[in-house]
């Protein structure tokens, strides 16, 4: 898919001519900081744009934090911005931690560790979706090669930046250039390309407002029991495939452990869909993998031991 992220910079943007010129999907700033003043002046008028010329949509909040706790701070703040949205918007909502949001750090007299930035992401992207809302972070390959770890990242669907052609690293999508030109906006725009068909996955998972699909009419090519644990090592990626209808998977926990497993869907295969499952808890930790929309538990996975 073929898409746009955009913010007050672009000014007045005809959205009908930007659907006609093949954009698929635009990727908006509903604001920055931790006070509900600082929403992107332009943002309800983008959004409804985009939503009415049939455009999928998603946000993304520009980060100055200093703590984890501001970081909660503007994640509470953006789902209070896109409360109207639920049920609309189809695509992430992605954290963006940059340049100037060190810079400011540093003014504020907190010096930005590796430690301080991935606690930033994990406090706004927990919160997000404990509202609901699927979460993301936006990136960039000197961010992902010195300032913060993939590892820790890879829970969230990856927004990289990167201009060299094809990503570096696996992601659900990127930002391809600064400079684009798209009829109905004045002056440069950024591009992307989604990778992941996030409509379907929001939509089959229950983000974003959506009411996750009822699981019927499928079949899965990996049932087991706890007995016989489907065991993957915490740096390989394991492929589950299901056929039938298109459904959402979601990793079960108890006893309040955070999740063993992020689940992504890789794509659509005829009439299959193909599920990565990739470990991001401890090892030795399981769990079962169940449909979004209610019913028995599939399989279980385990980490393995090392």
């Amino acid at each position: 898919m073929k898409g746009i992220d955009v913010s007050k910079y672009q000014e007045l943007i005809y959205w009908e001519k930007v659907k006609a010129a093949g954009i698929d999907f635009a990727i908006i700033r509903a604001g920055m900081g931790k006070y509900i003043t600082q929403i992107d002046p332009r943002f309800e008028q983008n959004a409804f744009g985009a939503l009415s010329a049939g455009l999928h949509v998603g946000a993304y909040w520009f980060s100055y934090a200093t703590s984890a706790a501001e970081a909660r701070q503007e994640a509470q703040v953006c789902a209070q911005v896109l409360e109207p949205y639920k049920g609309k918007f189809d695509f992430p909502v992605y954290f963006d931690y940059e340049y100037d949001s060190e810079t400011y750090s540093k003014k504020q007299g907190v010096t930005p560790t590796q430690t301080l930035r991935e606690s930033l992401a994990q406090a706004f992207c927990e919160e997000i979706e404990s509202r609901g809302w699927r979460a993301g972070v936006y990136t960039n390959n000197d961010y992902l090669r010195n300032r913060w770890r993939l590892d820790v990242l890879k829970q969230w669907e990856i927004w990289l930046a990167d201009y060299t052609g094809g990503p570096d690293v696996a992601c659900g999508m990127q930002q391809t250039s600064s400079t684009g030109s798209v009829n109905g906006i004045s002056g440069n725009v950024d591009m992307n390309t989604a990778f992941v068909d996030y409509p379907s996955l929001i939509r089959n998972e229950g983000w974003n407002g959506f009411t996750a699909a009822a699981a019927e009419n499928w079949i899965s090519d990996t049932t087991n029991g706890p007995d016989n644990p489907v065991v993957i090592a915490p740096d390989k990626i394991y492929t589950v495939k299901i056929t039938g209808q298109d459904i959402g998977l979601v990793c079960g926990e108890s006893g309040g452990k955070p999740a063993a497993f992020k689940l992504v869907r890789c794509r659509r295969d005829g009439n299959a869909t193909l599920w990565h499952v990739i470990p991001v808890g401890e090892p030795g930790q399981e769990a079962g993998i169940y449909p979004a929309g209610g019913g028995d538990r599939i399989f279980v996975a385990k980490i393995k031991e090392v």
